[in-house]
């Protein structure tokens, strides 16, 4: 385990990991070049989180909202998560990760698909989890699980004592913890659509770095940053 000043790591950190477009305007390289060395720091942020100790790490990939892009560019994008799936995703499994996707999986064609499913089935037993948000819109989950709940108990079995611990297994199947620490990339402060159940309590982080940018020293200082703040949970 990598030693730092730190008191207190967050057991799971989420990631927006924003800004990749235009990281890659700003030095003038096409926007898919901004989208590989994404991936790139994504892949060392995952290593090194597992390094630090911490047990779970969520990272947005693709949002829902994001199949409106241009057809190009979501072909070029999902021509680089199917390259992931069969290549660079091997080496997370080898090293002791366990590998979760959320979100809406019908949008993705049937090979992606059973790539994902392969991946989860492969890592199922490894330790460290990283959750990857792919297709994944909050609002789509959320009204998922609502329907999940209906088909399972119609009105018999919910009232108000009992909903809310329902409605969390039906939205948490793996019964991940709810994350202790958002990190946000880019320097935009806006949540677009993630993870809106599980953050109520979630500490929040914004920084101005693009996402092919942040480092191992940007994670360490967000941490750093949380380890100063005081969690009530409204009490």
């Amino acid at each position: 385990m990598i030693q730092s000043n730190i008191n207190m790591l967050p057991q799971h950190i989420a990631i927006i990991m924003d800004g990749n477009g235009r990281w890659a305007r700003e030095k003038n390289l096409p926007k898919i070049i901004g989208y590989q060395r994404g991936i790139e720091s994504a892949q060392k942020i995952i290593e090194y989180s597992k390094d630090l100790g911490i047990k779970y790490l969520t990272l947005y990939a693709f949002s829902l909202e994001n199949w409106q892009r241009p057809k190009n560019q979501v072909a070029k994008l999902m021509n680089m998560f199917r390259d992931y799936l069969k290549n660079d995703i091997e080496k997370l499994i080898k090293k002791d990760i366990r590998i979760i996707f959320i979100g809406d999986r019908l949008k993705l064609d049937e090979d992606i698909r059973d790539s994902m499913k392969q991946v989860e089935d492969k890592s199922l037993q490894n330790s460290f989890c990283v959750i990857i948000a792919m297709s994944y819109g909050a609002r789509n989950e959320i009204t998922s699980a609502i329907l999940k709940l209906g088909e399972q108990y119609g009105n018999e079995s919910l009232n108000q004592n009992n909903i809310e611990e329902l409605f969390e297994s039906a939205i948490n199947p793996h019964g991940i913890p709810n994350p202790d620490l958002l990190i946000r990339t880019s320097g935009e402060k806006r949540l677009s659509n993630f993870l809106l159940w599980q953050i109520a309590y979630t500490e929040l982080y914004f920084t101005n770095k693009y996402w092919p940018d942040f480092a191992k020293q940007d994670l360490l200082d967000a941490i750093e940053d949380f380890n100063k703040r005081e969690r009530k949970y409204g009490k």
